[in-house]
């Protein structure tokens, strides 16, 4: 294929999946609080079960991440140009999150000074985890429609505007922890005693949208905020969650109850999105 794409660990892709469709996936790095001086690689050789495990065998337990190096995006697309690809698609997590896509192009510059010929388009998501996976959903789909690399990324741009992501939290903490909200947001959401809900805003960032008491009423919530009071229904919705399939099948039970037709994905989230949300985090990505 003259395209392909490329993308990181935050996306939430199944690797078997990411092998299926060409996609290369370069992972983020995590350390935990009880072993600082051990760097992990969210790779498939990563136990997601084990971490998850952490959060209560572990006391006061938290996860670092840190954006892959550019020499982890250089040798992906090196690895691209060996089996004959001409342009490269990068879809990675928002800059308002992470500097991943920083990373992604220094790669690029980097393998430029290799072999100019090569073109690569970086696409910042603008959001997070599976949103990344619907992006590069939408680019196979526009390749096969014989779209060059550059109409293709232009185009993913403008569809990151389709993609909205809210977020029931067990807490703000690891938001806090994390540096992905302000302290003002972080004291007003603990005094008022509240389960919060973000929304991954047009910036890349999170906000708090509204806060709730329960999941019931939160995943309720999440449902209007997310079709503009049941008046906009998306084509297809993604689940995520935090090794919580019991808020997942609620979410998802509330998904087919309001939004008739649409196409649902499930998926536990990895230690990229965990280590920010904690656990028993359930979201709801949803595209237009």
């Amino acid at each position: 294929m003259g395209i392909r794409f490329v993308t990181d660990s935050g996306s939430d892709i199944d690797l078997n999946y990411a092998d299926e469709i060409g996609v290369k996936v370069v992972p983020l790095s995590v350390t935990f609080s009880d072993a600082a001086d051990v760097e992990h690689k969210e790779d498939s050789s990563f136990d997601l079960e084990s971490y998850y495990n952490k959060y209560t065998s572990v006391e006061d337990f938290f996860a670092k991440t840190a954006q892959p190096s550019p020499n982890a995006f250089f040798e992906a697309y090196e690895s691209l140009v060996d089996e004959g690809t001409k342009e490269i698609i990068v879809v990675t997590l928002s800059s308002g999150l992470s500097g991943t896509i920083n990373s992604a192009r220094l790669g690029a510059n980097m393998l430029k000074k290799k072999d100019d010929s090569i073109k690569i388009h970086l696409v910042d998501a603008l959001n997070a985890s599976y949103s990344e996976v619907l992006l590069i959903e939408k680019g196979i789909e526009l390749r096969e429609q014989g779209k060059s690399g550059e109409e293709i990324s232009k185009l993913l741009r403008e569809h990151t505007k389709n993609i909205k992501t809210y977020i029931l939290l067990p807490s703000l903490i690891y938001l806090r922890k994390g540096g992905r909200i302000s302290v003002t947001k972080y004291i007003l959401g603990r005094l008022l005693r509240k389960r919060p809900i973000t929304v991954v805003n047009s910036e890349g960032k999170n906000d708090v949208a509204t806060t709730v008491t329960e999941t019931e009423e939160g995943i309720h919530k999440i449902l209007e905020l997310t079709t503009e009071k049941f008046n906009r229904f998306p084509k297809q919705v993604v689940i995520i969650h935090g090794n919580s399939p019991e808020r997942a099948d609620l979410m998802e039970a509330a998904v087919k109850k309001y939004i008739k037709g649409a196409k649902i994905t499930k998926r536990c989230t990895g230690v990229t999105i965990s280590a920010h949300t904690g656990p028993d985090v359930v979201a709801l990505i949803s595209e237009f």
